[in-house]
């Protein structure tokens, strides 16, 4: 069995198990996955997945890291344990970077989305123009004119009753997702801040 998976539930303190290893003789990759596992079980238990609140979830893992003293120490050993976290600091410090970069990814992918949702708002005001200005317009033929900018602009399940709609839809979509890349951006802040 690969050592990983094997000692990943060991604990630097002596506190984990199949075997009670501690600092060095645990492999690192042991701790590694270790380390993730915690991260990935407090994150799964949100119900949405976007990053925002992941600081809190790193707060706890900065908290494995720090010495827990026993209420009773019988040996020497363990009382040289106590002195450690359960968690390697290393290990969590680059679990930041990890996060940072995915945070980042993250608000990579909502900010193309952003763009498509201005392009979609600039055509349907392009429709709302041709509206104003078909409502205005003198000539029957001028209306005609106007009518046929709009149906070239209409996309697929678009008309002249739901265009109004579609458009305050995706009005109110840019402004969720603006919000949502200034709290990712806040959100790295914040782990910015943090100390192992």
């Amino acid at each position: 069995m690969p050592h990983g998976p094997k000692y990943h539930h060991e604990a630097l303190n002596g506190t984990g198990y199949p075997e009670g290893l501690t600092k060095n003789e645990i492999p690192i990759e042991g701790q590694i996955i270790r380390i993730a596992d915690e991260f990935d079980a407090i994150v799964s238990k949100r119900q949405y997945k976007t990053h925002l609140g992941v600081t809190d979830t790193l707060k706890h893992l900065i908290k494995e890291t720090e010495p827990s003293v026993p209420k009773s120490v019988a040996l020497k050993s363990m009382e040289e344990n106590a002195k450690i976290g359960k968690l390697n600091p290393k290990v969590v410090r680059k679990l930041f970077k990890v996060v940072i970069e995915d945070i980042e990814y993250e608000i990579s992918f909502i900010f193309d989305y952003t763009k498509y949702l201005k392009d979609e708002i600039a055509r349907l005001e392009k429709i709302s123009q041709y509206n104003i200005q078909m409502e205005n317009a003198k000539s029957e033929k001028k209306k005609e004119y106007y009518k046929a900018g709009m149906q070239m602009l209409f996309e697929s399940r678009e008309d002249f009753r739901n265009y109004k709609y579609v458009l305050e839809e995706y009005r109110t979509a840019l402004l969720k997702r603006k919000e949502i890349i200034n709290n990712l951006f806040d959100e790295i802040k914040q782990i910015k801040k943090l100390r192992v």
